[in-house]
């Protein structure tokens, strides 16, 4: 395309040849004859060729052989080039990472791939808890309300858009399968199957652009990833390139939109961060595209004015999972079997909306339930317990794989804590020696390391490692914590040796307490997994199978009780609806069977009976909300809430049903407060005829909905609230409507 622009002259006849037989428009016709120079001729006919279609490229070609044959001769140079390149990135692509795999063995993207839901906008409120509590939100959403974008439609407009789509934003938490999408459009991209739009795709994760310290060029960066393409002189002038960045959660530059240089010239050499947002800003070229993967937390780092569209990956739908397990798992009668499993334990049949959730459950189950020893796993802890010891003696049967592999596993474990507190999610190999941790040792990486701890990249001469997963870090992180206590009697919570006191060794319920007060003290949620594994361990089944890295097993039956009870006076005294989730969860991981006598309540049981409902109950009422199958149409808050913690405890139904009526006390609470009517699940709240309710066409395309807004004396409520609502609406002002 570049030679083309720089080497077509005169471009009119080209344009009248297209325009006589329709071509194209008479408004891009003039646009081409307008332009100054024949190069911006040039650039102004390739954008009509690049939405006219196939047909008008044909043509535009047949004009070409006609008139420069010489330059299409010279373009088969430029179809080599393109042809090496998607060589390339088919081979990176095609197979995809499988830690069981059999020696020989490889897993092809298209063989097991299945698309994810993706949506167009924000649907998952932005809130305070563990990424886990955003995917049980996303269960719960009405998904044929929501407008669904195909991974391959990405950058089209949808129908009534005129804006061109140019910078692409999508986010969703851990594991989602948002890589997973990116690869799969590189690799239709690369065999010819689907989005030939573009020219050229350069794949860059964050994680390794972190590596480059020294200034260095648009044109060596891309070089440098894409060694293929060093025979030409310039891909980036004249053709269209997509440029991805994976992982944005996971960047190092500060992306300094308002002081950073503006840069222009590929050639000359700067820091990365520059170059960045310079290409974010469309600086480098009007002909490269931008495409970027985030999970939520971090989609702040781009001013949403920079953004064409925003997309959010939802995961699968329940009709998805069932596909991904009958491909994983190619026994049909196994699969049928794993399905009616995890449909008997809603809390992980929610979890497997993300596929690499759904991946372990799987992997799990095709052989707990085919080797049929023993009860199957129910709660979380169980399952990546499970999933240890099945990557563990996936390829060495070893009686006492655990034991054999202890200091690998307390070293990985206390990476994997440290680094929890931290908020660190991949390592270098500086990091790894400060543990102690040898990956040249090759009798020790082919064990443990190989299978938990995965080597995501060499690109710039230094290795990148992550766990697979960010819950298997919390795992390892609570796996750490527990066999230092069980083994040692250490408490790494505290940094120092438990002492003996008069009363003998320290319990265990000391520890849990610690625990447990320092996750529900997390603004984040980042603790909440890691408590629930380390809760997990303690019972007598998981305790069996972790028999070899635990030094002895022990009965913690009072421990665990005192445990459960302080859980509940926790429940009692804590106002996040987050954090009462998660110690909702605590109480099953510890197989609590009051927990159902206790806090079993309904939406239909307390209608029926009238009952005043205690901030507990409320927050358990809202617990079971959110486990149930149930789609919740009309939520009447008046009918739940006495108080104003109650309507607190509420809010997780609130933001699950798809009509709301207000109380008396959110009435009270929220004098100012509105919501527009959407078209998404999200609540609606009824009003009564005074109070303004915007329409949802006033959201723009971001078709999400709005809890509620609060001034005054209240807002720790409106802290709550403004957890549930879209990044593109704000606090109403005096004589606004509060829409951004």
């Amino acid at each position: 395309m570049a030679d083309l622009i720089q080497r077509v002259n005169p471009v009119d006849p080209i344009a009248d040849a297209l325009r006589s037989e329709n071509m194209i428009h008479q408004e891009s016709y003039n646009r081409v004859l307008t332009a100054t120079t024949p190069q911006d001729k040039m650039r102004e006919l390739y954008k009509v060729l690049d939405s006219g279609g196939t047909r008008v490229k044909n043509k535009f070609y047949t004009i070409l052989q006609k008139n420069y044959k010489y330059l299409v001769n010279d373009l088969g140079w430029l179809q080599t080039l393109k042809d090496k390149h998607k060589k390339a990135l088919k081979g990176k692509f095609e197979v995809v990472f499988e830690v069981i795999a059999k020696p020989g063995e490889q897993t092809l993207l298209d063989d097991v791939f299945i698309h994810v839901w993706i949506t167009e906008g924000n649907c998952v409120e932005v809130n305070h808890g563990h990424e886990v509590r955003q995917i049980e939100t996303v269960s719960k959403i009405t998904k044929s309300e929501i407008h669904s974008v195909k991974c391959s439609d990405i950058f089209k407009p949808l129908p009534g858009q005129t804006r061109p789509i140019r910078t692409v934003l999508m986010k969703g938490v851990a594991g989602i399968g948002k890589t997973f999408s990116v690869q799969k459009f590189i690799l239709d991209w690369a065999t010819g199957k689907d989005n030939q739009d573009f020219d050229f795709i350069f794949f860059l994760p964050f994680r390794e652009l972190n590596l480059i310290e020294s200034e260095i060029s648009l044109q060596e960066l891309v070089l440098y990833i894409c060694p293929e393409l060093k025979s030409s002189d310039n891909v980036l002038d004249g053709h269209k390139v997509l440029f991805i960045f994976d992982g944005l959660d996971e960047s190092k530059h500060h992306f300094n939109f308002k002081t950073n240089q503006r840069w222009s010239d590929v050639k000359k050499q700067t820091s990365v961060d520059i170059l960045l947002t310079n290409l974010i800003k469309r600086n480098f070229s009007d002909d490269a595209f931008i495409w970027i993967t985030s999970r939520p937390a971090a989609t702040g780092l781009i001013p949403p004015e920079l953004i064409s569209r925003v997309t959010e990956v939802l995961g699968f739908e329940d009709q998805q999972k069932e596909e991904y397990i009958r491909k994983k798992c190619k026994n049909r009668a196994l699969a049928d079997r794993i399905i009616s499993h995890i449909k008997t334990l809603r809390s992980l049949y929610m979890l497997c909306y993300v596929p690499v959730f759904c991946w372990i459950v799987v992997t799990v189950l095709e052989h707990t339930l085919e080797e049929s020893r023993g009860a199957n796993p129910t709660t979380l802890t169980d399952f990546y317990t499970y999933f240890l010891l099945v990557l563990l003696t996936a390829k060495e049967n070893k009686e006492n794989v655990l034991k054999s592999n202890q200091e690998a596993v307390l070293k990985l474990g206390k990476l994997a804590f440290d680094s929890l507190e931290k908020n660190i999610i991949f390592f270098y190999e500086k990091d790894l020696r400060e543990y102690a941790i040898d990956l040249h040792n090759s009798s020790l990486y082919s064990g443990v390391w190989k299978e938990i701890f995965k080597q995501d990249s060499a690109l710039f001469q230094e290795k990148v490692y992550c766990f697979l997963h960010l819950t298997v870090q919390e795992y390892f992180a609570a796996l750490y914590v527990f066999g230092s206590y069980q083994n040692n009697n250490s408490n790494p919570l505290k940094k120092t040796v438990l002492g003996v006191s008069r009363l003998g060794r320290i319990s265990l319920f000391s520890l849990n307490k610690g625990a447990l007060e320092r996750a529900i003290q997390s603004r984040t949620g980042h603790l909440d997994l890691f408590v629930r594994f380390l809760l997990g361990m303690e019972m007598k089944n998981n305790q069996e199978l972790l028999k070899g890295f635990l030094s002895h097993t022990q009965d913690h039956s009072s421990d665990i009780q005192k445990t459960a009870g302080f859980i509940k006076k926790l429940i009692s005294g804590t106002s996040s609806p987050e954090r009462c989730m998660n110690l909702f969860h605590c109480l099953s991981e510890l197989k609590d069977k009051s927990l159902m006598d206790e806090f079993n309540v309904t939406l239909d049981k307390v209608k029926r009976s009238g009952q005043t409902l205690s901030p507990s109950q409320c927050s358990a009422l809202a617990y079971f909300s959110l486990l149930s199958e149930k789609e919740i149409d009309v939520f009447d808050m008046s009918e739940y809430a006495t108080s104003e913690e109650c309507v607190r405890r509420l809010l997780p139904v609130a933001k699950i049903t798809k009509t709301l009526r207000p109380c008396l006390w959110l009435n009270r609470l929220m004098p100012y407060s509105r919501r527009p009517v959407g078209t998404n699940g999200g609540a609606h709240r009824e009003s009564d005829g005074e109070e303004e309710t915007p329409s949802a066409a006033m959201l723009g395309e971001r078709r999400r909905l709005v809890i509620c807004h609060c001034c005054g004396e209240r807002g720790h409520i409106a802290r709550e609230y403004r957890a549930l609502e879209p990044r593109g609406l704000r606090r109403p002002s005096g004589n606004g409507s509060g829409v951004a």
